[in-house]
């Protein structure tokens, strides 16, 4: 079965990044062994449907995390705005954005990770 429909998680984009919640977010970002982005993202949230083609395009480990639906995680990873992309690196995040990046800015935190 599709890890996606067992735990009920849909990307918000079907066919681009990979939607997890908090029960793996363990072993598919902390315990990557490459680097990832990580999109915190609400339905409601215009910007982050905009960004969704963008992280799409980057042809990278991206996972998205609906806010609305894994509150707890968002906490966890101190996210206070939509959206948030994370980057993550050998388990540590090694930077991050708020808010609605450029391309040029995008690559650069996608950079930080060195991808």
């Amino acid at each position: 079965r599709n890890r996606r429909m067992e735990t009920g998680f849909l990307p918000h984009r079907p066919g681009h990044p990979e939607a997890i919640n908090a029960d793996s977010f363990e072993e598919d970002v902390l315990e990557s062994p490459v680097p990832v982005l990580v999109e915190f993202w609400a339905a409601r949230c215009a910007a982050c449907r905009r960004l969704a083609p963008e992280l799409a395009a980057l042809g990278v480990t991206v996972f998205t995390v609906n806010v609305d639906e894994e509150l707890s995680l968002a906490v966890r990873c101190n996210v206070t705005a939509l959206p948030t992309t994370l980057a993550f690196s050998d388990g540590v995040e090694k930077g991050r954005y708020v808010g609605l990046p450029s391309r040029q800015e995008l690559m650069a935190l996608a950079g930080t990770i060195g991808l």
